[in-house]
């Protein structure tokens, strides 16, 4: 049984009952719609246990790159991170292949985790959980050895600020103003300066979670926090990864607090200089401009439905304060490392 209220349900309610048939439920299990972003997801409540559906958005990911996306959550699992287990279908897998009306998809399944997304925790202990986590997961990046056929797309310039990024252009056709536009792509272009100066070694860029906003770190009762929602794992620059978590707050009165949370937490387990983290400002307008294209990209999903007014009326503004940030600040190569202690 399917229930729900969002008409983005309707769309996906079959796909969802043809999927939850290939995992071990019974027939009383419940799919409830959760949220449409990315990928399609529905919460299934059965009589021992729950779980979250995750139906893939189409063409986004191959079955490859889910299936080392999942590799590397377990190999994570192992190392002690908290992380939800997969849940595997009848046959044994853990990617189903659904196909329905002569149309491919996938889906995969999780551990359900009670918990509410991390920033509407008022608590500052579960962002100084996040830092050590987060640092623990980039240790974990550098050292671990991947099996074979081991696929995630990297977050690069390309991917993030390219001609043709992965989540679409900040700056369609008849979005902006010619001025706001204007200011846009020169922010583009600073980050993309100030990116190739900044360096892709080992001590900066590397495998990653690379979206832990929004409702992808959730806090349980008891106050742990949990990490979730692998899909855009891949290689990217560390600093990426604070500008995931810190962007959807950047004009949040509580933003220097759990900044300053996260770090120390991050500063726990690995080293984070100075020097490094100066040049966040380069990548919280660089995660600005991917999540515009993302929005722009994608105005069918509640999410970025949700975002557009908010997002429209603060970019100009935002990239204004980045330029004159960008003149105040030359872009150099840092000198500092974040190796681990």
């Amino acid at each position: 049984m399917t229930h729900g209220t969002r008409p983005e349900e309707a769309v996906f309610d079959r796909l969802a009952t043809a999927a939850l048939a290939r995992y071990p439920a019974s027939r009383r299990a419940e799919l409830t719609f959760i949220r449409h972003g990315e990928n399609a997801t529905f919460r299934v409540d059965d009589s021992e246990r729950s779980f979250a559906l995750r139906l893939a958005r189409p063409g986004y990911h191959t079955a490859a790159a889910i299936r080392s996306e999942i590799a590397w959550m377990d190999a994570l699992h192992a190392a002690g991170i908290n992380t939800p287990r997969p849940v595997r279908g009848r046959n044994g897998e853990v990617v189903q292949d659904i196909a329905i009306e002569g149309r491919g998809h996938i889906a995969v399944a999780f551990e359900w985790v009670d918990g509410v997304p991390l920033p509407e925790a008022t608590a500052t202990d579960p962002w100084i959980q996040l830092g050590r986590i987060m640092a623990r997961i980039h240790d974990h990046g550098r050292q671990w050895s991947p099996p074979a056929g081991f696929e995630r797309p990297a977050w690069d310039a390309q991917a993030l600020v390219g001609a043709r990024p992965r989540w679409g252009t900040p700056c369609p056709a008849g979005a902006w103003s010619d001025t706001d536009r204007r200011l846009l792509l020169a922010a583009r272009d600073a980050v993309r300066h100030r990116l190739s100066r900044f360096g892709t070694s080992a001590d900066r860029f590397g495998l990653l979670h690379a979206d832990l906003g929004f409702e992808n770190v959730l806090v349980t009762n008891d106050g742990t926090a949990v990490v979730i929602d692998f899909d855009d794992c891949g290689p990217s620059w560390y600093l990426y990864e604070f500008a995931s978590v810190l962007y959807p707050l950047e004009n949040d009165n509580r933003f220097r607090d759990y900044f300053a949370a996260l770090v120390a937490g991050y500063r726990g387990s690995a080293e984070l200089t100075d020097d490094v983290l100066a040049e966040l400002p380069t990548f919280l307008m660089c995660r600005r401009l991917a999540t515009l294209g993302w929005m722009f990209s994608r105005p069918e999903t509640q999410h970025a439905q949700q975002q557009r007014t908010g997002r429209l009326r603060t970019s100009p503004a935002a990239a204004a304060r980045f330029l004159d940030w960008h003149a105040a600040n030359p872009a150099e190569p840092a000198a500092g490392s974040m190796r681990d202690r």
